[in-house]
Protein backbone atom coordinates (compact mmCIF):
# COMPACT_ATOMS: atom_id res chain seq x y z
CA UNK A 1 0.00 0.00 0.00
CA UNK A 2 0.74 4.10 -0.10
CA UNK A 3 0.55 5.56 2.42
CA UNK A 4 0.16 9.11 3.34
CA UNK A 5 1.81 9.82 6.72
CA UNK A 6 0.98 13.49 7.92
CA UNK A 7 2.60 14.85 11.01
CA UNK A 8 3.11 18.42 12.86
CA UNK A 9 5.79 19.61 14.86
CA UNK A 10 7.25 16.16 14.76
CA UNK A 11 9.09 13.48 12.28
CA UNK A 12 11.44 14.34 10.63
CA UNK A 13 12.20 17.43 11.86
CA UNK A 14 12.66 16.99 15.30
CA UNK A 15 14.00 13.92 17.22
CA UNK A 16 12.40 11.51 20.30
CA UNK A 17 8.48 11.11 21.25
CA UNK A 18 6.10 10.88 18.63
CA UNK A 19 8.76 11.06 15.83
CA UNK A 20 10.60 7.69 17.36
CA UNK A 21 6.83 6.28 16.65
CA UNK A 22 6.66 7.39 13.51
CA UNK A 23 10.43 6.10 12.85
CA UNK A 24 9.28 2.89 13.94
CA UNK A 25 6.20 2.87 12.11
CA UNK A 26 7.64 3.55 8.85
CA UNK A 27 10.56 1.30 9.28
CA UNK A 28 8.77 -1.49 10.85
CA UNK A 29 5.93 -1.84 7.99
CA UNK A 30 8.80 -2.05 5.33
CA UNK A 31 5.89 -3.90 2.92
CA UNK A 32 4.38 -0.28 2.24
CA UNK A 33 5.37 2.63 0.80
CA UNK A 34 5.29 6.04 2.66
CA UNK A 35 4.92 9.52 1.80
CA UNK A 36 5.56 11.96 4.81
CA UNK A 37 3.65 15.47 4.26
CA UNK A 38 5.58 17.31 7.76
CA UNK A 39 3.67 20.57 9.18
CA UNK A 40 6.68 22.67 10.81
CA UNK A 41 6.92 26.15 12.33
CA UNK A 42 9.02 28.05 9.55
CA UNK A 43 10.96 27.42 6.57
CA UNK A 44 14.19 26.91 8.65
CA UNK A 45 13.24 23.22 9.56
CA UNK A 46 15.22 20.42 8.04
CA UNK A 47 15.12 16.40 7.94
CA UNK A 48 16.89 15.03 10.53
CA UNK A 49 15.95 11.33 10.23
CA UNK A 50 17.32 9.32 7.64
CA UNK A 51 14.60 7.71 5.39
CA UNK A 52 14.02 4.07 5.41
CA UNK A 53 14.24 2.56 2.02
CA UNK A 54 10.47 2.49 2.31
CA UNK A 55 9.53 5.96 1.79
CA UNK A 56 8.63 7.90 -1.57
CA UNK A 57 8.88 11.53 -0.50
CA UNK A 58 9.07 13.80 2.10
CA UNK A 59 7.68 16.90 1.91
CA UNK A 60 8.08 19.91 4.77
CA UNK A 61 5.55 22.24 4.83
CA UNK A 62 6.14 25.91 6.53
CA UNK A 63 3.06 26.77 8.11
CA UNK A 64 4.33 30.31 9.66
CA UNK A 65 6.50 30.55 6.16
CA UNK A 66 6.75 33.57 4.37
CA UNK A 67 3.36 35.19 3.39
CA UNK A 68 1.98 34.59 0.15
CA UNK A 69 0.74 36.81 -2.56
CA UNK A 70 -2.63 38.53 -2.36
CA UNK A 71 -4.85 37.75 -6.13
CA UNK A 72 -4.85 39.95 -8.63
CA UNK A 73 -7.34 42.76 -8.75
CA UNK A 74 -10.45 41.85 -11.17
CA UNK A 75 -13.97 40.58 -11.36
CA UNK A 76 -12.99 36.30 -10.81
CA UNK A 77 -11.06 38.21 -7.57
CA UNK A 78 -14.39 39.78 -6.46
CA UNK A 79 -16.18 36.50 -7.09
CA UNK A 80 -13.52 34.33 -5.06
CA UNK A 81 -13.41 36.33 -2.18
CA UNK A 82 -17.08 36.45 -1.92
CA UNK A 83 -17.60 33.01 -2.27
CA UNK A 84 -14.70 32.41 0.51
CA UNK A 85 -16.10 35.23 2.98
CA UNK A 86 -19.55 33.15 2.88
CA UNK A 87 -17.94 29.86 3.61
CA UNK A 88 -15.86 31.89 6.75
CA UNK A 89 -18.93 33.39 8.03
CA UNK A 90 -20.74 29.91 8.10
CA UNK A 91 -17.33 28.24 9.65
CA UNK A 92 -17.12 31.35 12.08
CA UNK A 93 -20.96 30.64 13.38
CA UNK A 94 -20.70 26.65 13.50
CA UNK A 95 -17.88 27.85 15.87
CA UNK A 96 -18.36 29.97 18.33
CA UNK A 97 -22.72 28.57 17.90
CA UNK A 98 -24.22 26.00 20.45
CA UNK A 99 -24.11 22.67 20.33
CA UNK A 100 -28.28 22.83 19.31
CA UNK A 101 -27.63 24.07 15.49
CA UNK A 102 -25.66 21.03 13.85
CA UNK A 103 -22.43 23.31 14.01
CA UNK A 104 -20.49 20.20 13.34
CA UNK A 105 -21.92 19.42 9.77
CA UNK A 106 -21.80 22.94 9.29
CA UNK A 107 -18.36 23.22 9.99
CA UNK A 108 -17.66 20.67 7.69
CA UNK A 109 -19.65 21.94 4.43
CA UNK A 110 -17.63 25.31 5.01
CA UNK A 111 -14.37 23.47 5.02
CA UNK A 112 -15.47 21.30 2.01
CA UNK A 113 -15.93 25.00 0.28
CA UNK A 114 -13.25 26.55 1.35
CA UNK A 115 -11.32 23.06 0.03
CA UNK A 116 -13.09 23.74 -3.70
CA UNK A 117 -11.58 27.05 -3.81
CA UNK A 118 -7.84 26.02 -2.72
CA UNK A 119 -8.52 23.64 -5.57
CA UNK A 120 -9.38 26.40 -7.83
CA UNK A 121 -6.92 29.40 -7.01
CA UNK A 122 -5.20 28.78 -3.91
CA UNK A 123 -7.04 29.18 -0.64
CA UNK A 124 -3.88 31.26 1.15
CA UNK A 125 -4.23 33.74 -1.84
CA UNK A 126 -8.11 34.81 -1.41
CA UNK A 127 -7.22 34.67 2.71
CA UNK A 128 -4.41 37.34 1.98
CA UNK A 129 -7.00 39.59 0.13
CA UNK A 130 -9.63 39.00 2.48
CA UNK A 131 -9.65 36.61 5.59
CA UNK A 132 -11.18 35.79 8.70
CA UNK A 133 -11.53 39.08 10.49
CA UNK A 134 -14.73 40.91 9.84
CA UNK A 135 -16.41 36.98 9.82
CA UNK A 136 -15.05 36.55 13.61
CA UNK A 137 -16.32 39.68 14.47
CA UNK A 138 -19.96 39.57 12.84
CA UNK A 139 -19.79 35.83 14.38
CA UNK A 140 -18.75 36.98 17.50
CA UNK A 141 -21.59 39.92 18.01
CA UNK A 142 -24.32 37.51 16.65
CA UNK A 143 -23.12 34.38 18.70
CA UNK A 144 -22.69 36.21 22.18
CA UNK A 145 -25.01 38.84 22.36
CA UNK A 146 -26.89 38.64 25.41
CA UNK A 147 -24.55 36.41 27.07
CA UNK A 148 -21.99 38.81 29.25
CA UNK A 149 -19.19 37.81 27.06
CA UNK A 150 -16.93 40.90 26.49
CA UNK A 151 -17.11 42.27 23.17
CA UNK A 152 -14.10 41.76 20.50
CA UNK A 153 -11.89 44.49 19.35
CA UNK A 154 -10.51 44.58 15.79
CA UNK A 155 -7.07 43.72 16.99
CA UNK A 156 -8.49 40.84 19.27
CA UNK A 157 -10.08 39.89 15.39
CA UNK A 158 -7.12 40.34 13.61
CA UNK A 159 -4.94 38.15 15.78
CA UNK A 160 -7.12 35.07 15.83
CA UNK A 161 -7.74 35.17 12.23
CA UNK A 162 -4.14 35.18 11.43
CA UNK A 163 -3.64 31.92 13.66
CA UNK A 164 -6.73 30.31 12.17
CA UNK A 165 -6.37 31.64 8.34
CA UNK A 166 -2.89 30.20 8.56
CA UNK A 167 -4.12 26.81 9.78
CA UNK A 168 -6.39 26.54 6.93
CA UNK A 169 -4.19 27.17 4.16
CA UNK A 170 -2.48 24.19 4.50
CA UNK A 171 -5.32 22.75 2.44
CA UNK A 172 -3.53 24.11 -0.33
CA UNK A 173 -1.04 21.27 -0.45
CA UNK A 174 -2.50 18.69 -2.29
CA UNK A 175 -0.60 15.24 -1.99
CA UNK A 176 -0.03 12.31 -4.42
CA UNK A 177 -2.71 10.18 -4.38
CA UNK A 178 -2.60 7.31 -1.80
CA UNK A 179 -4.37 4.03 -0.47
CA UNK A 180 -4.36 5.47 3.37
CA UNK A 181 -4.29 8.95 4.54
CA UNK A 182 -2.53 8.84 8.39
CA UNK A 183 -2.93 11.89 10.55
CA UNK A 184 -1.07 11.75 13.72
CA UNK A 185 -2.64 14.39 15.15
CA UNK A 186 -5.82 16.09 15.16
CA UNK A 187 -5.88 20.00 13.83
CA UNK A 188 -3.88 21.00 11.13
CA UNK A 189 -2.28 17.68 10.19
CA UNK A 190 -5.55 16.51 10.19
CA UNK A 191 -7.10 19.16 8.51
CA UNK A 192 -4.75 18.57 5.92
CA UNK A 193 -6.07 14.53 5.86
CA UNK A 194 -9.65 15.92 5.47
CA UNK A 195 -8.67 17.72 2.00
CA UNK A 196 -6.86 14.78 0.51
CA UNK A 197 -9.70 12.36 1.62
CA UNK A 198 -12.56 14.99 -0.08
CA UNK A 199 -10.73 15.07 -3.00
CA UNK A 200 -9.91 11.36 -3.72
CA UNK A 201 -12.26 9.35 -1.80
CA UNK A 202 -8.83 8.34 0.49
CA UNK A 203 -9.83 6.73 3.91
CA UNK A 204 -8.49 8.34 7.17
CA UNK A 205 -6.61 7.03 10.18
CA UNK A 206 -6.31 9.20 13.03
CA UNK A 207 -3.81 8.44 16.29
CA UNK A 208 -3.01 10.97 18.81
CA UNK A 209 -0.66 10.84 21.53
CA UNK A 210 -1.57 13.78 23.31
CA UNK A 211 -5.13 15.13 23.20
CA UNK A 212 -4.86 17.48 21.00
CA UNK A 213 -7.67 19.63 21.14
CA UNK A 214 -6.68 19.50 25.26
CA UNK A 215 -2.75 20.37 24.69
CA UNK A 216 -4.24 23.81 22.61
CA UNK A 217 -6.14 24.25 25.80
CA UNK A 218 -3.64 23.94 28.02
CA UNK A 219 -0.97 26.08 25.95
CA UNK A 220 -3.74 28.98 25.03
CA UNK A 221 -4.59 29.52 29.02
CA UNK A 222 -0.63 30.44 29.44
CA UNK A 223 -0.41 32.50 26.42
CA UNK A 224 -0.63 36.20 26.29
CA UNK A 225 -3.48 37.09 24.42
CA UNK A 226 -7.26 38.15 25.77
CA UNK A 227 -9.75 36.07 26.41
CA UNK A 228 -11.77 36.62 23.15
CA UNK A 229 -8.73 35.68 20.82
CA UNK A 230 -8.12 32.79 22.96
CA UNK A 231 -12.11 31.52 23.16
CA UNK A 232 -12.18 32.24 19.35
CA UNK A 233 -9.22 30.20 18.30
CA UNK A 234 -10.33 27.29 20.99
CA UNK A 235 -13.51 27.12 19.61
CA UNK A 236 -12.86 26.99 15.96
CA UNK A 237 -10.38 24.33 16.86
CA UNK A 238 -12.27 21.98 18.94
CA UNK A 239 -15.40 22.05 15.78
CA UNK A 240 -12.27 21.15 13.62
CA UNK A 241 -11.67 18.16 15.85
CA UNK A 242 -15.72 17.10 15.83
CA UNK A 243 -15.39 17.43 11.99
CA UNK A 244 -12.22 15.43 11.90
CA UNK A 245 -13.39 12.29 14.39
CA UNK A 246 -16.65 12.37 12.46
CA UNK A 247 -14.93 11.89 9.17
CA UNK A 248 -12.06 9.40 10.16
CA UNK A 249 -12.84 6.14 9.05
CA UNK A 250 -10.67 4.81 12.08
CA UNK A 251 -9.39 6.39 15.07
CA UNK A 252 -6.24 4.77 16.64
CA UNK A 253 -5.11 6.22 20.20
CA UNK A 254 -2.49 4.86 22.18
CA UNK A 255 -4.49 4.68 25.24
CA UNK A 256 -8.22 4.99 27.33
CA UNK A 257 -7.74 8.29 28.56
CA UNK A 258 -7.61 9.65 24.65
CA UNK A 259 -10.19 7.16 23.69
CA UNK A 260 -12.95 9.26 25.94
CA UNK A 261 -11.81 12.53 24.78
CA UNK A 262 -12.09 11.26 21.47
CA UNK A 263 -15.78 9.56 22.23
CA UNK A 264 -17.04 13.22 23.86
CA UNK A 265 -15.97 14.64 20.46
CA UNK A 266 -17.76 12.78 18.24
CA UNK A 267 -16.20 9.88 16.86
CA UNK A 268 -18.28 6.40 16.91
CA UNK A 269 -16.87 4.12 19.32
CA UNK A 270 -17.13 1.44 16.49
CA UNK A 271 -14.02 2.93 14.77
CA UNK A 272 -12.27 3.33 18.02
CA UNK A 273 -9.62 1.01 18.26
CA UNK A 274 -6.13 1.25 20.93
CA UNK A 275 -3.46 0.62 20.09
CA UNK A 276 -0.54 1.14 22.59
CA UNK A 277 3.15 2.43 21.98
CA UNK A 278 6.24 -0.31 22.13
CA UNK A 279 9.57 -0.72 22.20
CA UNK A 280 12.25 -2.86 20.98
CA UNK A 281 13.39 -5.07 24.11
CA UNK A 282 16.65 -5.90 22.29
CA UNK A 283 17.37 -2.26 22.04
CA UNK A 284 15.93 -1.57 26.08
CA UNK A 285 17.93 -4.64 28.23
CA UNK A 286 18.03 -4.44 31.63
CA UNK A 287 20.21 -1.81 33.32
CA UNK A 288 22.90 -3.97 35.41
CA UNK A 289 24.45 -0.43 37.04
CA UNK A 290 23.55 2.32 39.28
CA UNK A 291 24.86 5.61 40.21
CA UNK A 292 27.63 6.52 42.80
CA UNK A 293 25.22 9.25 44.27
CA UNK A 294 21.51 9.33 44.39
CA UNK A 295 20.39 10.63 41.31
CA UNK A 296 17.00 11.45 39.62
CA UNK A 297 16.78 12.04 36.12
CA UNK A 298 14.64 12.60 33.76
CA UNK A 299 15.02 12.82 29.73
CA UNK A 300 12.95 14.26 27.39
CA UNK A 301 12.20 18.05 25.68
CA UNK A 302 12.20 21.29 27.81
CA UNK A 303 9.24 22.29 27.33
CA UNK A 304 6.15 23.74 29.54
CA UNK A 305 3.94 20.80 28.86
CA UNK A 306 6.81 18.68 30.64
CA UNK A 307 6.35 20.73 33.84
CA UNK A 308 9.75 21.16 35.03
CA UNK A 309 8.88 23.66 37.71
CA UNK A 310 7.00 21.01 39.30
CA UNK A 311 10.18 18.54 39.33
CA UNK A 312 12.55 20.99 40.11
CA UNK A 313 10.49 22.47 43.20
CA UNK A 314 10.30 18.74 44.48
CA UNK A 315 14.10 17.91 44.04
CA UNK A 316 14.73 21.10 46.08
CA UNK A 317 12.84 18.97 48.57
CA UNK A 318 14.12 16.40 47.97
CA UNK A 319 17.53 17.69 48.69
CA UNK A 320 16.57 19.01 52.02
CA UNK A 321 16.05 15.27 52.69
CA UNK A 322 18.87 13.89 51.14
CA UNK A 323 21.54 16.31 50.70
CA UNK A 324 23.82 14.94 48.44
CA UNK A 325 21.15 14.32 45.61
CA UNK A 326 21.08 15.26 42.03
CA UNK A 327 18.86 15.63 39.20
CA UNK A 328 20.00 15.16 35.41
CA UNK A 329 18.03 16.55 32.87
CA UNK A 330 18.26 14.97 29.57
CA UNK A 331 16.96 16.81 26.44
CA UNK A 332 16.85 19.16 23.53
CA UNK A 333 15.67 22.88 24.13
CA UNK A 334 13.63 24.08 21.31
CA UNK A 335 14.38 27.17 20.14
CA UNK A 336 10.95 28.35 20.71
CA UNK A 337 11.06 27.56 24.61
CA UNK A 338 14.50 29.60 25.59
CA UNK A 339 12.79 32.00 27.67
CA UNK A 340 11.03 28.89 29.62
CA UNK A 341 14.37 27.24 30.31
CA UNK A 342 15.72 30.61 31.58
CA UNK A 343 12.97 30.56 34.33
CA UNK A 344 13.57 26.75 34.73
CA UNK A 345 17.10 27.87 35.98
CA UNK A 346 16.69 30.91 37.99
CA UNK A 347 13.92 28.29 40.13
CA UNK A 348 16.77 25.97 40.34
CA UNK A 349 18.83 29.00 41.47
CA UNK A 350 16.28 30.54 44.02
CA UNK A 351 15.73 27.18 45.81
CA UNK A 352 19.05 26.80 46.21
CA UNK A 353 19.89 23.76 44.12
CA UNK A 354 21.56 25.18 41.13
CA UNK A 355 24.69 23.35 41.65
CA UNK A 356 23.08 19.98 41.74
CA UNK A 357 20.93 20.31 38.83
CA UNK A 358 22.70 19.08 35.42
CA UNK A 359 21.56 20.32 32.48
CA UNK A 360 22.81 17.44 29.91
CA UNK A 361 21.29 18.62 26.84
CA UNK A 362 20.48 16.10 23.76
CA UNK A 363 21.31 12.34 24.47
CA UNK A 364 21.26 9.78 21.54
CA UNK A 365 18.25 8.03 22.75
CA UNK A 366 16.74 7.65 26.09
CA UNK A 367 19.52 4.99 27.72
CA UNK A 368 22.30 7.49 28.68
CA UNK A 369 19.38 9.35 30.55
CA UNK A 370 18.24 5.74 32.38
CA UNK A 371 20.95 4.74 33.59
CA UNK A 372 22.27 8.21 34.77
CA UNK A 373 19.35 7.72 37.16
CA UNK A 374 18.37 5.64 40.47
CA UNK A 375 14.75 6.66 39.35
CA UNK A 376 13.63 8.45 36.20
CA UNK A 377 11.37 10.97 36.72
CA UNK A 378 7.89 12.15 34.27
CA UNK A 379 6.17 15.54 35.86
CA UNK A 380 4.13 16.13 32.55
CA UNK A 381 0.84 17.92 32.73
CA UNK A 382 0.10 16.15 29.34
CA UNK A 383 1.06 12.92 27.60
CA UNK A 384 -0.37 10.26 25.53
CA UNK A 385 1.88 7.26 26.59
CA UNK A 386 5.34 8.34 26.96
CA UNK A 387 7.88 6.00 25.47
CA UNK A 388 10.30 7.99 27.68
CA UNK A 389 8.26 5.74 30.56
CA UNK A 390 7.65 2.36 28.61
CA UNK A 391 11.79 2.51 27.59
CA UNK A 392 12.47 3.07 31.65
CA UNK A 393 10.25 0.20 32.43
CA UNK A 394 11.66 -2.07 29.76
CA UNK A 395 15.20 -1.17 31.33
CA UNK A 396 14.13 -2.09 34.80
CA UNK A 397 14.39 1.22 36.12
CA UNK A 398 11.96 2.89 38.97
CA UNK A 399 10.03 5.74 37.80
CA UNK A 400 7.88 8.54 39.55
CA UNK A 401 4.84 9.73 37.48
CA UNK A 402 2.67 12.16 37.29
CA UNK A 403 -1.42 10.71 36.85
CA UNK A 404 -1.76 12.11 33.13
CA UNK A 405 -2.97 11.11 30.04
CA UNK A 406 -1.64 7.17 29.64
CA UNK A 407 0.38 7.09 32.16
CA UNK A 408 -1.26 5.37 34.40
CA UNK A 409 -2.56 2.74 32.06
CA UNK A 410 1.42 2.07 31.49
CA UNK A 411 1.21 1.29 35.16
CA UNK A 412 -0.35 -1.44 37.30
CA UNK A 413 -3.20 -0.41 39.73
CA UNK A 414 -1.26 -1.24 42.86
CA UNK A 415 1.73 0.85 41.65
CA UNK A 416 4.41 -2.17 41.89
CA UNK A 417 5.99 -1.07 38.15
CA UNK A 418 6.10 2.92 39.16
CA UNK A 419 5.19 5.06 41.67
CA UNK A 420 2.22 7.60 40.18
CA UNK A 421 1.14 10.80 41.89
CA UNK A 422 -1.08 14.06 41.10
CA UNK A 423 0.18 16.78 38.39
CA UNK A 424 1.41 20.00 39.71
CA UNK A 425 1.81 18.06 43.57
CA UNK A 426 5.96 18.82 44.18
CA UNK A 427 5.60 17.43 47.89
CA UNK A 428 4.31 14.43 46.67
CA UNK A 429 6.59 13.98 43.80
CA UNK A 430 9.41 14.32 46.41
CA UNK A 431 7.83 12.00 48.69
CA UNK A 432 7.79 9.18 46.28
CA UNK A 433 11.25 10.07 45.20
CA UNK A 434 13.05 10.06 48.32
CA UNK A 435 11.28 6.87 49.35
CA UNK A 436 12.52 4.79 46.02
CA UNK A 437 16.18 6.48 46.33
CA UNK A 438 16.27 5.41 50.48
CA UNK A 439 14.81 2.25 49.61
CA UNK A 440 17.01 -0.31 47.84
CA UNK A 441 15.08 -3.26 48.30
CA UNK A 442 11.65 -1.46 46.92
CA UNK A 443 13.08 0.15 44.08
CA UNK A 444 15.00 -3.42 42.90
CA UNK A 445 11.70 -4.63 42.66
CA UNK A 446 10.05 -2.38 41.24
CA UNK A 447 12.37 -2.41 37.89
CA UNK A 448 11.86 -6.14 37.43
CA UNK A 449 8.12 -5.58 38.19
CA UNK A 450 8.29 -3.22 35.34
CA UNK A 451 10.13 -4.81 33.04
CA UNK A 452 7.61 -7.68 33.05
CA UNK A 453 5.26 -5.33 32.21
CA UNK A 454 6.77 -4.17 29.57
CA UNK A 455 7.39 -7.33 27.85
CA UNK A 456 3.66 -8.35 28.49
CA UNK A 457 2.51 -5.40 26.88
CA UNK A 458 4.20 -2.60 24.99
CA UNK A 459 6.62 -4.41 22.54
CA UNK A 460 7.09 -3.14 19.41
CA UNK A 461 6.19 -5.91 17.32
CA UNK A 462 2.47 -6.39 19.08
CA UNK A 463 1.80 -2.50 18.38
CA UNK A 464 3.65 -2.87 14.45
CA UNK A 465 1.05 -5.84 14.23
CA UNK A 466 -2.27 -3.54 15.12
CA UNK A 467 -1.08 -1.12 12.85
CA UNK A 468 -0.64 -3.33 9.77
CA UNK A 469 -4.14 -4.82 10.79
CA UNK A 470 -5.45 -1.21 10.79
CA UNK A 471 -4.27 -0.74 7.47
CA UNK A 472 -5.18 -3.86 5.87
CA UNK A 473 -8.89 -3.21 7.05
CA UNK A 474 -8.84 0.51 5.84
CA UNK A 475 -7.84 -0.70 2.74
CA UNK A 476 -9.97 -3.72 2.32
CA UNK A 477 -12.94 -1.98 3.00
CA UNK A 478 -11.61 1.22 0.54
CA UNK A 479 -11.71 -1.58 -2.56
CA UNK A 480 -15.40 -2.71 -1.21
CA UNK A 481 -16.41 0.73 -0.79
CA UNK A 482 -14.90 1.41 -4.75
CA UNK A 483 -16.84 -1.71 -6.27
CA UNK A 484 -20.43 -1.29 -4.82
CA UNK A 485 -19.76 2.58 -6.13
CA UNK A 486 -18.90 0.98 -9.71
CA UNK A 487 -22.56 -0.64 -9.59
CA UNK A 488 -24.22 2.58 -8.63
CA UNK A 489 -24.04 2.63 -5.19
CA UNK A 490 -23.38 5.58 -3.53
CA UNK A 491 -21.15 5.53 -0.01
CA UNK A 492 -20.24 8.28 2.20
CA UNK A 493 -17.30 8.62 3.52
CA UNK A 494 -16.97 7.19 6.71
CA UNK A 495 -19.90 4.97 6.21
CA UNK A 496 -20.31 1.46 7.21
CA UNK A 497 -22.54 -0.83 5.44
CA UNK A 498 -24.64 -3.89 7.99
CA UNK A 499 -22.63 -6.78 5.94
CA UNK A 500 -19.18 -5.08 6.17
CA UNK A 501 -16.60 -7.07 8.36
CA UNK A 502 -15.69 -5.04 11.29
CA UNK A 503 -11.93 -5.45 12.20
CA UNK A 504 -10.73 -7.65 14.82
CA UNK A 505 -8.44 -5.28 17.18
CA UNK A 506 -8.43 -4.97 20.85
CA UNK A 507 -10.57 -1.92 21.89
Amino acid sequence: MKIGLITEGTYPAVTGGVSTWCDQLVSGLSEHQFDIVALTGSGADQSVWEMPDNVRSVCLIPVWGPPVAALRPGSRRRSLVESTQQALVQLWDAALGSDDSDPVARMSEALQHLVGISDAVGLARILASRGSVAPILNAWERQTNGSGAPRMSVADAVLAASIVDRALAVVDHCMAEVDVLHATSNGSAALLALAQSWRYGTPILLTEHGVYLRERYLALHGANVSWPVRRAVTAFLRRLCQVVHTQAHMVLPVNQFNARWERQLGADPDRIFTIPNGVDPAKFTPVTSEPDVPTVSFVGRIDPLKDLETLITAFASVRARIPNAQLRLFGPTPTTNASYKKRLVELASTTGVSGAVHWEGPSKGSRPAIEAGHVVALSSVSEGLPFTLIEAMMCGRATVNTDVGGVAECLDEQQTTGRLVPAKDPEAFADACVELLTDHESRALMGAAARRRALSEFTLDRCLDRYRAAYTATHDRRLLSQARSADAEVIPIGARHADEPVMELSA
